[in-house]
């Protein structure tokens, strides 16, 4: 016997309409920010301003372009993780403003696997860059490359925060401005 699983909304998380959520995002990113910023200090005092780099030019373009070639890299991980979790999903990619973004037209996913897509980026792309900076001595780029990319995926990290925090949701549907929390229920299909 075959069954489906009928999906009832529980809640809506609205990531590009909602003031409230917007501030929430807002006040995540900058916290994430500010704390981060204090660490890199501690390891730029701790580490001799990786011994002297910080003060030059290369240091800090290094710091400009590994920031922006990793918002492009963000996407294509949580498309890869859209392809690999959610197989038959139509992934894109588009723009809008100054954000980048990845969609689904609509996809339908357990929880358990939406939050592992929205959290692939802070996972995968920080890690990468953080290896890739202390791979070169620089601990203190890896901090701050690290703590970069973090405030950035505060969005992504609410969302899934907000999928496990609520009860009943078992299911999670992506929408053109954030994700729908649904509850599931099995039935046999004829």
């Amino acid at each position: 016997m075959r069954y489906y699983v009928a999906v009832e909304k529980i809640a809506d998380i609205d990531v590009l309409g909602d003031e409230a959520t917007q501030l929430r995002v807002t006040r995540w990113s900058q916290t994430t920010l500010a704390v981060g910023v204090l660490v890199s200090a501690v390891t730029a005092l701790l580490t001799g301003m990786d011994g002297g780099a910080l003060m030059t030019a290369p240091w800090w373009i290094a710091v400009v372009v590994a920031s922006i070639v990793a918002l492009p890299v963000h996407e294509l991980v949580h498309g890869a993780a859209f392809a690999l979790l959610c197989p038959g999903c139509k992934v894109s990619f588009g723009a809008k403003d100054a954000f980048l973004y990845t969609r689904t037209d609509g996809a339908l996913t357990t929880r358990g696997r939406m939050v592992a897509v929205l959290a692939a980026p802070a996972v995968v792309v920080t890690a990468a860059l953080a290896a890739a900076a202390a791979a070169a001595g620089m601990p203190t780029l890896a901090v701050l490359l690290a703590v970069l990319h973090l405030s950035g995926c505060a969005g992504d990290l609410l969302m899934a925060r907000e999928i496990l925090r609520t009860p009943g949701c078992t299911h999670v549907r992506d929408t053109e401005s954030g994700v729908e929390l649904l509850r599931g229920t099995s039935a046999p299909r004829d």
